[in-house]
């Protein structure tokens, strides 16, 4: 199903090896100078190099999804957000004490380094395509390969303007020290980033050229995101509409997939190993990052950093005692060996639920677990549940909600459960979340009867009750993307483009103690304003000696 897209890998690999490039540790990020990319002139000569450099551009973005900097990636998805807190360390542990937050930011300066190296990688291409000696397949071959970069580019440039707002606009290779970078507005770099999506949605292929690779649909459901930063609703509306009725694209609806005759429901088959791609009969997912256990440019080993969902979303289960103060529980292939750095609030535990916590397929026990049964047989409760108030004397990040979906319960690839990692391919975009978004541009319109029926074609899929009408605001759509999304978007990101941040952390940042009291989290107590931006790193600013790159307020 891969092998097309895995042997592009192993070609870049083959092709890097021959390369030598020197890197300074001391150059700007935004000096362009990688040195594990094909940036050689001549490693631009036929059509096969510009296809490995389009994987190399792929395994960049799995980068940001990877435990390749340690538990920083789960920052953005929601760590220190309105959806968690850092299970194993509440007071200083990552975006829990946001009054250290500073222009020395370690997390700040990794996904300014990873978006500014995934730039640098797409201008390469760009370049490099116009060379008159290249002789392509076919017609629109050159288009189709640079249109692919500009959408990495886009990406990356739209993570950039939601975290950090202004940043300087590089569109071309540089390939000599420069230190007179300027810092461009933050409307701006979301126009550059939309101008690079319209050309992006234009060339791209409407149907994959392999697993994973990039289509007009996903360019279109970004530009429908980026247009929605520059509150162009109807811009907004159009390109997420040019998704949604796509006849190729549709919400599943019926069991499917590999697993179909395991007890579930069709959220949980969405989440299951080999079930995410479009050949699997999944007419849900837009852009998937492609993952495979055992396989070079794939996660070949146990040890190597991989996915580690269920290592930060899951609860620690196996160190809870049971009622004797004895181990109570054991790891296993079910529930595999989650840390438990990211606790749910309890706005993402318990609120967001209440209207419909016996309804929405999204909480049912194959998607979230709740409850925990002794495991161990060597324990004399084997099989029993643990009770409310034996968990309440236990660290929350023991036994707190389990989403199913950064797990693969009874199935982790070759029997390994005991890495905290998952070997599963990964959804950066799924029509859901499509539909969210062009709810967004019709509430930002004024039209709040659209903005329902789209949310309401999400819910009526998850068997919720629709929402009415005059029911709908940005914080309604927030806790649907909630329901549906968490673990997969990018929830910071999100935040920081609706300027929300901070009011939703400070608002619902809380934890859910085991004695049933709420209590505020130290990042609800920590954040201030300022911190809807995160602060562009110091290093940058030490090394652009020419033109002053003026820090985020506050920083």
């Amino acid at each position: 199903m891969k092998s097309k897209l895995f042997y592009n890998i192993n070609k870049l690999f083959i092709i890097l090896s021959l390369l030598v490039m020197t890197f300074s540790c001391n150059d700007s990020f935004l000096e362009e100078k990688p040195k594990d990319f094909l940036s050689l002139e001549n490693a631009y000569s036929d059509v096969a190099e510009f296809e490995a450099a389009i994987t190399g551009l792929h395994s960049k973005a799995r980068d940001f999804y990877s435990e390749t900097d340690g538990a920083d990636y789960f920052v953005l998805p929601g760590l220190g957000t309105d959806l968690a807190v850092h299970g194993e360390n509440l007071i200083n542990g990552q975006r829990m004490d946001y009054s250290s937050l500073s222009a020395t930011d370690g997390i700040s300066l990794i996904f300014w380094k990873k978006s500014y190296l995934m730039i640098s990688y797409a201008n390469t291409i760009i370049n490099h395509a116009d060379s008159k000696e290249i002789i392509w397949s076919y017609d629109n071959q050159k288009n189709e390969i640079v249109a692919e970069a500009r959408f990495f580019r886009a990406w990356a440039y739209r993570i950039l303007a939601n975290l950090y707002g202004g940043v300087p606009i590089v569109e071309d290779e540089v390939r000599s020290a420069k230190k007179d970078f300027v810092r461009a507005s933050r409307a701006e770099v979301y126009q550059f980033a939309r101008t690079d999506l319209e050309f992006a949605a234009a060339n791209l292929p409407d149907t994959e050229k392999s697993p994973g690779r990039i289509t007009k649909a996903a360019a279109n459901h970004l530009l429908s995101e980026i247009c929605l930063a520059q509150n162009d609703w109807q811009a907004a509306i159009d390109a997420a509409s040019k998704v949604i009725n796509n006849p190729n694209y549709e919400l599943m609806k019926s069991r499917f997939g590999t697993r179909v005759n395991v007890e579930g429901d069709v959220f949980w088959d969405l989440f299951q190993i080999g079930n995410q791609n479009r050949s699997s009969g999944n007419k849900e997912a837009i852009w998937v990052i492609q993952n495979e256990y055992g396989i070079q440019g794939g996660t070949p080993s146990t040890n190597t950093p991989g996915y580690g969902l269920e290592r930060a979303w899951g609860a620690r289960y196996f160190d809870i005692k049971d009622f004797d103060g004895k181990a109570g529980f054991i790891v296993d292939d079910a529930n595999g060996r989650p840390v438990g750095w990211c606790v749910g609030t309890n706005y993402l535990q318990q609120t967001i639920w209440q209207s419909d916590w016996n309804n929405d397929m999204r909480n049912s026990k194959y998607n979230i677990k709740r409850e925990f049964y002794f495991n161990n047989p060597a324990s004399k409760y084997y099989g029993q549940k643990a009770t409310k108030e034996l968990l309440a004397s236990q660290p929350i990040r023991y036994y707190h909600p389990y989403f199913q979906k950064v797990t693969t319960p009874n199935n982790h690839p070759g029997g390994v459960f005991t890495t905290g990692r998952i070997w599963r391919d990964l959804y950066v975009m799924r029509l859901a979340e499509t539909y969210l978004l062009r709810a967004e541009a019709y509430l930002g319109k004024g039209d709040k009867v659209n903005a329902a029926a789209d949310i309401n074609v999400v819910r009526s899929r998850a068997n919720a009750s629709p929402v009415a009408a005059e029911n709908v605001n940005i914080d309604y759509i927030l806790d649907e993307r909630a329901r549906e999304l968490v673990t997969e978007e990018f929830r910071t990101c999100t935040l920081c483009r609706l300027g929300l941040l901070y009011d939703r952390t400070k608002k619902y940042s809380q934890i859910l103690q085991g004695d049933g009291t709420i209590t505020p989290s130290n990042a609800s107590v920590t954040i201030k304003p300022y911190n809807n931006l995160w602060p562009i790193p110091q290093t940058e600013i030490d090394l652009n000696t020419d033109v002053k790159i003026e820090q985020n307020p506050g920083y």
